[in-house]
């Protein structure tokens, strides 16, 4: 997993559990930028709030750092950014201060991370055909689930549940489809996982126009760990309601939650 699953994680306490979600922001830069010779295995990606660190081995280690202006570490540019502008294979991303971030700067969006599927490959490859031929009618959805450096929490509806929606009629699939993105939250900027659902919070759409989604509150079962994984809960919308069948699937930047209705807006 990329470099979100390896930044300092949102610890929240819910019923005596803690609720964890994983940060989309560049803090590995932020915090080892620094040249001290922090290494990855250094950074604490989960623990209590009393600072000690508890690394976790992740079978990915792919990173998405942000290019930095040389000598003073400030970004001047996000990777999205900069790969349109042609700029995945400048020196600017391999020399200077990205000599000290071992993979240099932007490995997933250029596409030099061969252990992490970007959304729309990731969802093919869990058998979500129909939602991916509502994608497929919207280039824009279509170029951003394809690209592996887009950070969201995307909401797929089950085969039938899509079909049921199609054979109904009157669905605007642009709408819809933006309704199921989840931003990562503005407050933590951190990406919705299940854990996070927990706390029956208000989650913010891709559609700008629309209403937040509310996932019900409920208690972590025991041993929940950060992997998330958790089913079973509700996500409410402005006319109706899905239940969670599968979740937590990790992307390069992101996580695929199923569910098992299509939310209307």
């Amino acid at each position: 997993m990329p470099v979100l699953r390896l930044l300092p994680v949102l610890a929240m306490v819910l019923c005596a559990h803690q609720v964890l979600a994983r940060n989309p922001r560049d803090t590995w830069g932020e915090c080892c930028y620094n040249g001290q010779g922090v290494s990855r295995g250094e950074v604490p990606i989960k623990g209590p709030d009393d600072g000690t660190r508890d690394p976790v081995e992740l079978p990915c280690q792919c990173s998405d750092a942000e290019p930095r202006l040389y000598g003073d570490g400030k970004i001047y540019s996000s990777c999205l950014e900069a790969k349109k502008q042609g700029l995945c294979w400048n020196n600017l991303m391999f020399g200077g201060d990205a000599d000290l971030i071992p993979e240099h700067y932007c490995q997933i969006t250029c596409g030099r991370c061969n252990c992490c599927k970007d959304f729309y490959s990731l969802i093919q490859q869990y058998g979500g055909n129909e939602f991916l031929s509502l994608v497929d009618q919207d280039s824009e959805i279509a170029d951003m689930l394809k690209e592996a450096g887009f950070a969201a929490t995307v909401l797929v509806p089950s085969n039938q549940a899509v079909q049921e929606a199609k054979a109904n009629g009157n669905i605007d699939i642009s709408r819809v489809l933006r309704y199921h993105i989840l931003p990562p939250n503005e407050q933590y900027n951190a990406l919705w996982s299940t854990p996070f659902m927990s706390l029956g919070p208000e989650m913010t759409t891709s559609l700008a126009d629309a209403g937040p989604l509310k996932a019900s509150k409920f208690v972590l079962p025991k041993n929940t760990t950060w992997e998330g994984g958790l089913t079973g809960f509700t996500i409410s919308g402005a006319t109706n309601e899905a239940t969670v069948i599968q979740s937590d699937v990790n992307a390069c930047k992101g996580y695929i939650t199923f569910i098992d209705s299509v939310l209307i807006p």
